[in-house]
């Protein structure tokens, strides 16, 4: 086996105040900053913050302004309370952990590496699929990427082994060149149709291993995204058909890289995408903060569009959002499944916002009024359809504005909107009703309702 790659990612610590670096960590490699916040390589790295005696937020911030965003940033502290992880997480924090948690450092630097080779991942390009075969050299579960073509671009080692080819007669190659002909079409088959509707994928299949035997084994897919929006690849991992455990650990590592780097694009979940966030959610459970972390940036865009449709101001949107992640740190562990973890969080998100709405002035919140139409149309210079659909569902009433938001913006089914919001599914479908009879009023008042 080749050596992990993942052991190469540099480790610093930054210390303000000139306090050496801590044992445990410089036995892992960690070596201390020559100007402290000064970072000369902008490869990603791990780095460890004394927070000490300093503010953990300013350190933070400064890091990030003197070498931007692609570090993974773990603020060390004396004592850890709930509001302070939650805040530094927010402030741009991967984790956050106390002293004492560096006396045995090592699931901590584990777990800080394999993110960070994925934040290098990131940076490098979304399809840069020379960069991810660094990560997949890492995973456990035979991994395989390949291109919009078809093209293999990558494996790992365990997919060599399993296939018994070597990487050099796989890369560049079709599913036809490395499977007979009836597997490689079903293959094929699965690629296209993964490539078309993007999203992830799950099936049973034959596979030829390199004894000859055709095992039967189950493929996790996700679809790689290019800036344009469009799917540029796809990565996949393959496990023993009765392994459940490794249907787990495949589902992980794809995900840990596909939503890394699609980071940038907004996409409607699906049911089986949403699923994928429940290993997060039991590591928050366990009280994990660079879980925490991630399911923080996985959904605050998500967050934050639907919101908007509360409110423009930024502090009152980051306000709710902190608020909601309170929430989940806290309570992680009282998830039952009872709906996805998407549908959880999302659900707790629209009762802070409730709450936002009845402690804030009900003026930050209420949509904007016109006495009449001409006024509208005025305000409403540029007429293009997107744009009026947008302000017409800010003149909505708070509850429809979010049900639609809910609808619309984050593609929520009926029935989930039903479980987010606590109302039957009657009551649900009774605002959206009054909302669209709402928006075409006000549409048809611009002269916009002949082109919805």
């Amino acid at each position: 086996m080749v050596a992990n790659p993942v052991d190469e990612t540099r480790i610093f610590w930054s210390s303000s105040s000139g306090r050496p670096t801590p044992a445990a960590i410089e036995r892992c490699g960690a070596q201390a900053l020559r100007l402290a916040h000064r970072i000369e390589d902008p490869e990603p790295a791990v780095v460890f913050i004394d927070c000490a005696q300093t503010d953990a937020s300013a350190e933070i911030e400064r890091l990030r302004v003197e070498n931007g965003d692609q570090h993974y940033l773990i603020p060390v502290l004396h004592e850890l309370s709930d509001e302070c992880i939650v805040a530094l997480i927010a402030r741009g924090a991967h984790d956050a952990v106390s002293r004492d948690d560096l006396s045995e450092p090592q699931a901590i630097i584990e777990r800080a590496r394999a993110q960070t080779r994925l934040l290098s991942f990131a940076r490098h390009g979304i399809a840069d699929f020379s960069t991810l075969q660094n990560h997949m050299d890492g995973m456990v579960s035979p991994v395989f990427s390949k291109n919009a073509s078809g093209l293999y671009t990558g494996c790992n080692e365990v997919f060599e082994h399993f296939l018994g080819i070597d990487r050099s007669g796989i890369l560049g190659k079709t599913v036809y060149d490395v499977a007979p002909s009836d597997l490689a079409l079903t293959y094929h088959q699965a690629d296209l149709d993964l490539l078309r509707k993007g999203s992830v994928q799950t099936y049973a299949a034959g596979v030829r291993n390199g004894a000859g035997v055709v095992r039967m084994v189950r493929f996790y897919k996700g679809a790689v995204y290019g800036e344009d929006g469009r799917v540029a690849g796809i990565v996949g991992a393959m496990h023993d058909i009765d392994d459940v455990r490794g249907l787990e650990t495949a589902r992980h590592e794809i995900h840990e890289v596909t939503s890394c780097i699609s980071a940038k694009l907004v996409k409607p979940e699906s049911p089986a995408e949403a699923d994928r966030d429940r290993p997060l959610l039991e590591r928050v459970a366990a009280g994990d903060a660079s879980a925490l972390a991630q399911l923080y940036r996985l959904y605050h865009r998500r967050l934050a569009r639907f919101l908007t449709r509360l409110t423009w101001k930024t502090e009152v949107i980051e306000e709710i959002i902190n608020d909601t992640f309170m929430v989940v740190w806290k309570r992680a562990g009282d998830f039952r499944g009872e709906a996805s973890v998407s549908t959880w969080i999302i659900g707790i998100a629209y009762r802070s916002a409730l709450r936002a709405l009845r402690d804030l002035r009900r003026s930050e919140f209420e949509p904007l009024t016109f006495d009449h139409a001409d006024t509208m149309a005025q305000y409403w210079h540029d007429h293009e359809l997107s744009d009026l659909l947008e302000k017409a569902l800010d003149l909505l009433p708070v509850e429809q504005r979010l049900v639609m938001a809910l609808a619309y913006v984050l593609g929520h089914s009926v029935g989930e909107i039903a479980h987010i919001t606590g109302c039957p599914v009657t009551t649900v479908k009774a605002r959206m009703h009054r909302a669209r009879c709402k928006l075409r009023e006000t549409l048809d008042m611009l002269g916009a309702a002949k082109c919805v």
